[in-house]
């Protein structure tokens, strides 16, 4: 299977992330070591960011200049990496020519799941709306 080559520059922009990069070495490491409760977690994760490099590329080119685009969305937790999912989707929006017009932090008292807080403690994740704007 071939990957559309117009996603070329979202694919780029994962691949240069660095915390993307940092979070996704880790996973792979935590695996190589076994400690994974799911040795698919690192793909899954992959999977999810790179994916949505592209929808996002996708919504920029299809939008017309001035709309807005909202995007509802928790951060995560995984091995007992909190995975900023707000920070790392919006770093993609803006190196893909989105404004960041704001990040909206959702009250919420949402913990990690309950295998991460047997190990890892109870981290409470944000739930955001991301406000985009294409200029």
């Amino acid at each position: 299977m071939t990957i559309n080559s117009d996603w070329k520059t979202a694919l780029n922009i994962a691949d240069s992330q660095n915390l993307l990069q940092s979070i996704l070495k880790y996973l792979d490491n935590e695996k190589a070591k076994g400690v994974l409760n799911n040795n698919g977690i690192p793909r899954m994760i992959r999977g999810y960011f790179y994916e949505m490099a592209c929808v996002i590329q996708e919504c920029f080119r299809v939008l017309k200049p001035g709309a807005l685009l909202f995007m509802v969305n928790d951060n995560v937790r995984y091995a007992g990496a909190s995975i900023s999912v707000d920070m790392i989707l919006s770093d993609f929006a803006e190196q893909l020519g989105f404004v960041i017009e704001n990040i909206l932090v959702l009250p919420s008292d949402k913990g990690n799941s309950s295998q991460q807080m047997g190990n890892h403690g109870r981290d409470p994740l944000r739930k955001c709306v991301y406000v985009w704007k294409k200029p």
